[in-house]
């Protein structure tokens, strides 16, 4: 198992390049009504997950200091083997 998360981020046009974190948080969508429901934060050893997201704010730390925020659009998330792949139609750092 890898150190530390990996976050990668795919949008219609680019991909920007993968990035070595401790924690990433993502805008999350209400499972029902597909409306922001909060923000949920993912660390090393996660279940392997699917996550609605919606606009909003995408934070990444290392060492407990925020390294990267950027603002996204609405898309989804998918969490495996400490890989963290974000694909969302924006995105604007």
């Amino acid at each position: 198992m890898k150190d530390n998360l990996t976050v990668s981020f795919f949008t219609v046009d680019r991909q920007i390049p993968p990035m070595e974190c401790d924690s990433v948080r993502i805008p999350v969508a209400d499972s029902t009504k597909g409306e922001f429901s909060g923000f949920y934060g993912i660390k090393k050893g996660h279940a392997r997950a699917v996550f609605a997201l919606k606009s909003g704010i995408v934070t990444i730390a290392k060492d407990g200091e925020a390294v990267f925020t950027a603002k996204i659009s609405d898309g989804f998330a998918m969490v495996e083997d400490n890989e963290v792949n974000i694909t969302v139609d924006r995105i604007e750092e």
